[in-house]
């Protein structure tokens, strides 16, 4: 048995790895003795310095050191001499690529090193580059590596094209790199905007970047990173902020936009009119932000029920929108806006889309179960035509909560938003003021509400809707009844102040508890509560 290494058994193996454990302990606690009391006896020095290097070699990620290190040097940078603070500056950045080396993920040093070199006079930014690339090398998904790359390319102003063609590289060695896709898509934006057509990005730069997502997709279609991609792309579309409703009574004025817009855009740039005399007043939010979808303006002019009366709103382009309020009842006028929810694509992406779509389609046929591809078919569907595509987008949205359950909440909430879209624009070409859904999947979101704030009656019966979106029932400033039955609300709490509302129905949502039913009763003077 001469000559032969004796192997340790299990618990010989543990014994010794929880003696070595403990020693380090001992070590590790008597260092931070030591420097918990020179700093309660306030000696910053560089003994400090060198006690909290013993602990951060071995643990890079204790934030207060880091914190001290700083306190430390900005202590004694007054009185250190200008070659021996550099010398510090430089061990301490010595100091920080040890620690990435322990863990390369390290927030505390990463975040150490762009003080030091932001603190020092001399930074040397291409010797903080060609470090990037090592470690982009040896992990080129490292987020940490590319925010800190990002931090120094701004300091150093290095050219965007650079940066970009480097993005490229890195993709095109690994297209499953979500931090060299996320950084593309901010240089993209600088480097190649249409200032001709007012879009996020020059047509012919738009449609290479979705050719190479696609190939970057089709390479690997279960990976998650070029799919996210895509769809940033898909939504680089040129946007418009429009007044959609306004509603005029006796005592307020409510105006509707499609996005959440500030109050100084509602004061420069939106008039309502009597008989083509401004109406003055004060400006409010429905909701109390400084950004709403619904605005508020109380008022005293005089009403009558043949008056002639606008809603004026001037567009980003200084074109003035005018929508006519008709009278729906008395005292009460109403103004609609244009309906439009395709996205603005100019010809030349909307021929790529197709290119793409027919694409995905024979994917399809190899992987039908593939849920990217399938979302993917659903959302160019969607961007080319959304109306002529409409009943194939929310087929293909109900296959994909069966096959990938995960994210069924998603998919119900792109149903909702798509069919409420698909709906608006004929509610708006009719002279009603009710709004119910007129679909068959149930609701479990409620998107575009503010475009109903005009409505008298607003049924939501035998939805899915849960309690969380009670607060967003504000927006219906006029609602009057409120029909909620047969919904998942599990609780009243959150329900807004709505000074019209006279008929509540809330029946069969079990979840409520009689308690609180009669609280609630008890609490609002609606005529009644069902």
């Amino acid at each position: 048995m001469h000559g032969r290494v004796k192997v340790r058994t299990s618990d010989e193996e543990k014994a010794r790895k929880e003696k070595e454990r403990q020693e380090k302990l001992k070590i590790f606690k008597n260092v931070m003795q030591k420097i918990q009391q020179k700093r309660k006896e306030k000696e910053i020095d560089l003994e400090l310095l060198d006690l909290t290097s013993k602990v951060l070699t071995s643990n890079p990620d204790i934030y207060t050191l880091w914190n001290i290190r700083r306190e430390i040097f900005l202590h004694i940078k007054g009185s250190t001499p200008e070659e021996a603070l550099k010398k510090l500056y430089d061990d301490e950045l010595s100091m920080t690529e040890y620690c990435l080396k322990i863990n390369p993920k390290s927030y505390c040093a990463w975040h150490q090193r762009e003080w030091v070199l932001t603190s020092r006079s001399d930074p040397d930014w291409k010797t903080e580059l060609n470090l990037c690339n090592m470690y982009l090398k040896l992990d080129e998904r490292n987020f940490h590596t590319w925010d800190y790359r990002r931090f120094v390319v701004s300091q150093c102003k290095s050219p965007l094209q650079d940066e970009f063609d480097f993005t490229t590289e890195k993709l095109l060695d690994n297209f499953s790199n979500y931090s060299a896709w996320h950084y593309r898509s901010k240089m993209l934006l600088q480097l190649y905007p249409d200032l001709e057509g007012g879009r996020p990005i020059q047509d012919t730069h738009h449609k290479h970047e979705l050719k190479m997502v696609q190939s970057a997709a089709f390479t690997d279609p279960d990976d998650t990173s070029a799919w996210f991609y895509q769809r940033w792309l898909l939504g680089a579309v040129k946007t418009t902020i429009s007044l959609v409703a306004c509603t005029v009574t006796q005592s307020i004025i409510t105006v509707a936009f499609s996005k959440h817009v500030s109050l100084d855009l509602i004061q420069k740039r939106t008039r309502i009119t009597f008989n083509d005399v401004n109406v003055n007043g004060e400006w409010t939010s429905c909701n109390g932000n400084n950004y709403d979808n619904l605005w508020i303006l109380k008022h005293v002019e005089t009403m009558n029920d043949k008056m002639d009366v606008k809603a004026i709103y001037e567009d980003e382009n200084n074109e003035k929108v005018v929508i006519k309020c008709l009278k729906c009842r008395s005292m009460t006028f109403i103004g609609k806006g244009d309906i439009n929810f395709k996205n603005k694509y100019s010809q030349p992406v909307i021929d790529e889309l197709n290119e793409q779509l027919e694409s995905c389609r024979q994917l399809l046929l190899l992987e039908p179960d593939n849920k990217w591809t399938l979302l993917t078919t659903t959302i160019f569907l969607h961007c080319i035509d959304p109306k002529l595509h409409h009943n194939e987008t929310i087929f293909n949205l109900k296959i994909l909560k069966n096959i990938d359950p995960q994210r069924a909440g998603y998919y119900e909430d792109l149903l909702s938003k798509w069919s409420i879209e698909n709906q608006l624009p004929m509610d708006y070409s009719c002279n009603e003021v009710i709004f119910k859904p007129k679909f068959l999947n149930k609701l479990t979101s409620l998107p575009h509400l503010q475009y109903y704030s005009f409505c008298k009656v607003v049924d939501l019966s035998n939805q899915h809707l849960q309690s969380n979106m009670l607060p967003s029932l504000k927006v219906l400033q006029h609602c009057q009844i409120l029909i909620l039955r047969n919904n998942k609300l599990t609780t009243l709490r959150g329900f807004p102040y709505m000074k019209d509302l006279e008929n509540l129905n809330i029946e069969q949502n079990e979840g409520i508890s009689k308690e609180e039913m009669e609280q609630f009763k008890n609490s609002h003077n609606f005529a009644t509560i069902f």
